[in-house]
């Protein structure tokens, strides 16, 4: 019986160490982190909508020109807990008939009734 109380002991202690990292690892996802979202959730679509149509109105005030962009796909989303809720979006759109690749990132506060979204970041890629 003494025997078994060492290996007993350093099993305990391993799992406890185990559950504790995890533990660790869990808060840190919920304090900010990006994790994956599903590309047909309807807070994402919104957001890439959104994205597409504010990228727009920035374009043609660049060019002073019409521009048509449109989106084609939602490659990929991310979400990111902070006040109120970042996305993070790779999108396909099309500019004027061509299609490209971008980024974009838009932050939603659903609270903010006069203006929820908020475009943060547009790359093209």
């Amino acid at each position: 019986m003494k025997k078994l109380i060492i290996p007993l002991c350093v099993l305990l202690i391993t799992l406890f160490t185990v559950l504790l990292d995890g533990d660790c690892l869990a808060q840190e996802q919920i304090s900010g982190g990006w994790t994956l979202a599903a590309v047909t959730k309807p807070e994402v679509v919104a957001a890439a909508h959104f994205a597409v149509a504010e990228q727009a109105k920035v374009i043609e005030k660049e060019l002073k020109t019409a521009t048509k962009l449109s989106l084609v796909t939602i490659i990929s989303a991310e979400e990111q807990v902070v006040s109120g809720m970042n996305y993070h979006l790779a999108l396909k759109v099309k500019l004027n008939g061509k299609r490209k690749k971008a980024e974009a990132t838009v932050w939603w506060q659903a609270w903010n009734k006069d203006a929820p979204y908020k475009l943060t970041a547009w790359k093209w890629k």
